[in-house]
């Protein structure tokens, strides 16, 4: 099964994935990305401050880039009124 590494980025940061995941196929790898994005989210939720700047980009081995996701496109936010 292939091997995909999420790397956490924005503009200027950037916190690489050394261990990487398997995913038996794109569909299983848009979810984990998914969930990631949004297990992370969740946890700046909880400390107060929730960063919609950075995307996780999910590299293949060879270390090209196979599926992109921002932050802004893993959760909808709603505003009262």
């Amino acid at each position: 099964m292939p091997r995909y590494y999420f790397q956490l980025r924005d503009q200027t940061y950037e916190l690489l994935d050394p261990e990487g995941i398997e995913c038996s196929d794109d569909d299983a790898l848009a979810g984990a990305v998914l969930a990631n994005a949004r297990d992370v989210i969740a946890g700046d939720a909880k400390r107060g401050v929730v960063n919609l700047r950075f995307r996780i980009d999910a590299e293949d081995e060879t270390g090209t880039v196979v599926h992109s996701l921002s932050f802004t496109n893993a959760v909808r936010v709603l505003r009262a009124g």
